[in-house]
């Protein structure tokens, strides 16, 4: 299974490393002092820096990726359609072999280039749009070298399009003060969810999934809830601190999560989680196959193919397939019952109670996306079913994984704090503007009290093996 083997990493830049602490001032600082058409440049040379400390063998991928698209977006741009779907379908082709052939012999190869399948899929969205001239070909080759290296975004996305992160590295943006100070709350925020919530909820999960065979089901269960919720700190903050740093530059990239756990459905649910790359799977593998414009029955085959092909983006394991074969079936029978179409009507109690059946569906198929085999999760499903343990599940210590009491009740706490911040988000609010509200001295406190936090949990954590982000080995 793919997430057995690790990508190679020297631990030398990441969005949570302490050089990225001094990195991220200095480019910004450059940034700004250069001419906005110049930008770009340094823009550049960052991204290769960033990306290519890690491991300079990452060079083979990027450049494959990058040069590949460039070229082919400069000849599929004009000409005979026959020759441009030709171009269009060679380079696809080849890239997704590239993809293949890293996650499937990475043994032999001794490394596999992180983040390659972010944006490997945006360089196609934009060879795509070019050859259905929605855009225009890149012809700077370094502009469009920035688009794909984009070193916020290239290890785990936000997935962006061409009508978006390369219209403005076209025009250039000036230094805008509220966009930093909403940048630097999205730092903060990131930061918060990476190291406070997920890197401890993590270590939970660990514990339980690494003894799985002696668990009762019960506390696999507890495991599993926990994971739904470690995995969204995880990744939305990585989008959280992705977009910080873009809107630091002057960049507005996509927002990726929206509340995805209140969905009252799992179609809304997809509307929610991982935005850029649902809709990128909509626009560019659901709606070329036909949506659902040819009948009931090529519709629903259309959303069963596009989850699939989920699956298979996220890792070569049937576990990931079993992962996405289930979102298929529940889009399938949501759509058959009808529930997205009274997803507007329905009353309080009803919104409730489809979060919670949709919250449930979601998190059984979570057990398949954190399993390390298929076989892994049959048995862990078998055990919450066959063996489930009522008489542990009354006992507390079972449901601390490995950690004191103190260190449960905290992250208990942290995941109320999440799901009030997502409530206010939800209303339409935002903390940033509720804050502002507040007295600039009561407002530093929080500040300075929310820094020390962190650092208290960076000091307490210093030595231990490094941290990287869960989608960071898709």
């Amino acid at each position: 299974m793919l997430l057995a083997v690790k990508p190679v990493r020297g631990n030398v830049m990441s969005l949570i490393s302490f050089p990225y602490i001094i990195f991220l001032p200095m480019v910004v600082l450059i940034n700004f002092l250069l001419p906005r058409q110049k930008r770009y440049i340094w823009l550049f040379l960052a991204g290769y820096f960033f990306y290519l400390s890690n491991d300079i063998r990452y060079a083979v991928g990027l450049l494959f990726c990058t040069v590949t698209t460039y070229v082919a977006g400069l000849l599929a741009e004009s000409g005979k359609e026959v020759r441009k779907k030709a171009i269009l379908v060679l380079c696809i082709f080849l890239n997704i072999l590239v993809l293949f052939l890293f996650r499937n012999f990475s043994a032999r190869l001794g490394f596999v280039p992180v983040g390659f399948s972010f944006y490997m899929i945006q360089s196609l969205g934009y060879l795509i749009d070019v050859y259905r001239r929605r855009i225009p070909a890149e012809k700077n080759p370094v502009r469009y070298a920035v688009f794909v290296s984009f070193f916020p975004i290239i290890l785990s996305g936000p997935i962006q399009r061409g009508t978006g992160l390369l219209q403005q590295l076209r025009e250039g943006r000036d230094f805008d003060y509220d966009r930093a100070h909403s940048g630097l709350y999205y730092l903060l925020w990131g930061y918060l969810l990476k190291l406070v919530m997920s890197d401890r909820l993590g270590a939970l999960v660990s514990f339980a999934y690494d003894r799985y065979e002696t668990m009762p089901g019960a506390v696999m269960l507890w495991a599993t809830m926990l994971y739904a919720i470690q995995l969204y700190c995880d990744f939305a903050g990585y989008s959280a601190l992705a977009i910080g740093t873009g809107r630091l530059l002057g960049f507005d990239l996509q927002e990726n999560f929206l509340q995805p756990y209140f969905a009252g459905s799992i179609k809304e649910f997809w509307n929610r989680w991982h935005i850029s790359l649902s809709t990128w799977l909509r626009d560019y593998i659901y709606i070329p196959l036909g949506g659902n414009k040819k009948g009931q029955i090529r519709k629903y085959l259309n959303l069963m193919a596009t989850f699939l092909v989920s699956g298979l983006w996220h890792g070569a394991g049937f576990s990931f397939l079993i992962w996405g074969g289930l979102h298929g079936i529940y889009q399938i029978m949501g759509d058959m019952l009808s529930f997205s179409k009274v997803e507007k009507t329905r009353g309080l109690i009803c919104r409730m109670a489809g979060s919670f059946v949709t919250f449930v569906l979601v998190d059984f198929a979570w057990i398949f996306f954190r399993a390390d085999s298929a076989e892994q999760g049959v048995f862990i499903v078998q055990s919450i079913f066959s063996r489930f343990g009522f008489k542990e599940m009354t006992y507390y210590g079972y449901y601390l994984l490995g950690g004191s009491r103190l260190n449960l009740l905290l992250l208990l706490m942290g995941i109320v704090i999440v799901f009030l911040v997502d409530f206010i988000h939800e209303k339409k609010l935002t903390v940033e503007k509720l804050a502002a509200k507040l007295s600039i001295g009561v407002r530093w406190i929080l500040y300075i009290v929310l820094t020390l936090l962190l650092l208290f949990v960076v000091v307490r954590c210093y030595g231990q093996a490094a941290s990287t982000f869960i989608y960071e080995r898709f």
